[in-house]
């Protein structure tokens, strides 16, 4: 949060951020500095009493007040023209991740909720583009036309609504994965693709798709209250460090198909996007939905298989 220049900052009251904006060039006013607030960009600001009958505005702290500047800053760079505001709540979140020192959890916890809400939202050609990429990493070569069209509708339609049915949803993958034809008084033959870290089932996919969902269905509520979500971190900084240590060694080992796979982000947006997922993977994990969800699909891919 240094930045590239020296500066002290000091307590800010809402009517300095909206003067640092205009500073900045930026169009900015009381209102837009509360929505900040409201959706966790920035944290509540603290009362400052200075006599026995009454108390000047709050007061953002010296970090917050800085945020409030790097993150316009950031936003004013993007060569998009302004960088959405699910992408600078990632910034957010990001640094609540990495430091205890400028967001503290109870403004995480708001960022959390505006992540998750924006999660999923988008156009219905981007959400049709998103699903045919992952058809197209799922689909055996020799999955038909109309595999492939019903695994999209389906998981379509599941990002459009957020509910899953498991059955429906274990009987398209599977078709598209293993397409061939099942032989009378045989089991289904069904293969696992190749992944970084062993082979990867159709099953493994539809347990992590229905667990994220789920944690980020918990996020958007604020079901998950502020110490559950300081205890997962910590289980995740030492984890998220050893995988990071580990990293060049993983790529050079999985050079080829999966070299990609560990290469680090050289962006400050990359490093949030990646450090964010990863958070919500481990606390779908902390949470036990990645295990009643892996037993789920499992139960659906038997009830299949009869």
């Amino acid at each position: 949060m240094n930045g590239n220049r020296a500066a002290t900052w000091v307590d800010g009251t809402s009517a300095d951020l909206v003067a640092d904006a205009l500073a900045l060039g930026v169009k900015a006013s009381p209102r837009m500095v509360t929505s900040w607030v409201e959706d966790g960009m920035l944290a509540n600001p603290e009362p400052r009493k200075t006599s026995a009958h009454g108390s000047d505005p709050r007061v953002f702290p010296p970090e917050q007040r800085e945020l409030f500047t790097r993150l316009l800053e950031a936003r004013e760079r993007s060569p998009l023209g302004r960088i959405p505001q699910r992408s600078l709540i990632r910034v957010v979140l990001y640094l609540w991740l990495i430091d205890d020192t400028v967001v503290l959890t109870p403004q995480a916890r708001r960022a959390w909720r505006t992540h998750a809400r924006a999660t999923g939202q988008t156009t219905a050609v981007r959400r049709s583009e998103n699903v045919r990429a992952i058809v197209e990493q799922l689909a055996h070569p020799s999955a038909s036309h109309k595999q492939r069209r019903a695994a999209q509708l389906v998981l379509e339609e599941g990002e459009r609504t957020g509910r899953i049915d498991l059955d429906r949803l274990t009987s398209v993958l599977t078709e598209l994965h293993s397409p061939w034809p099942v032989q009378p008084g045989m089991p289904r033959v069904e293969r696992a693709r190749p992944g970084p870290f062993g082979p990867v089932t159709v099953q493994h996919h539809i347990a992590m798709w229905k667990a994220r969902q789920q944690t980020i269905r918990r996020l958007r509520h604020e079901e998950i209250d502020e110490p559950e979500l300081d205890r997962v971190r910590a289980v995740y900084r030492p984890m998220w460090a050893d995988y990071q240590a580990r990293r060049p060694a993983l790529a050079a080992i999985g050079a080829g198909e999966f070299a990609s796979y560990f290469a680090e982000p050289d962006t400050l947006e990359g490093r949030a996007i990646e450090a964010v997922d990863a958070f919500v993977g481990t606390l779908a994990g902390e949470l036990g939905l990645i295990e009643a969800a892996s037993h789920a699909a499992e139960t659906a891919r038997l009830r299949l298989a009869r």
